[in-house]
């Protein structure tokens, strides 16, 4: 059976995820952190309209009825193409090598202010 890793579980790789829930592979996700956070919301739960339970959501709770779906949490460290592994570590294990036989890198983007540097001393 094949291996599917998915590194990052936001919406590209969860998304990813749910496509394969009928697969015939065994398929890992790996994320750093514990929940899918829905952030273009965040503003309202600042301002008490939501409460935070209502824009994050538990990964393994997402992915809980995929049979062929496991979660690891933690980082990745590197990624060896030739020899078909990813090296992640979290508090458990360091440095443990998954290898996989088709590898999805989904680890989203980062926050872009057309260039404007933005600290919190700025009006």
């Amino acid at each position: 059976m094949k291996r599917i890793v998915i590194i990052g579980a936001g919406f590209a790789g969860l998304a990813a995820a749910k496509a394969l829930r009928h697969a015939n592979a065994d398929i890992v996700v790996i994320d750093r952190s514990n929940h899918k956070l829905f952030q273009p919301l965040l503003y309202q739960v600042a301002t008490t309209v939501l409460s935070p339970a209502q824009i994050a959501f538990p990964i393994r709770g997402l992915l809980k009825h995929q049979r062929n779906t496991v979660v690891f949490l933690g980082e990745v460290n590197g990624i060896n193409k030739d020899a078909k592994f990813v090296h992640t570590s979290n508090e458990d294990h360091r440095d443990a090598a998954l290898p996989h036989d088709i590898l999805v890198i989904a680890t989203g983007v980062t926050h872009s202010y057309f260039g404007a540097k933005c600290s919190p001393t700025q009006n």
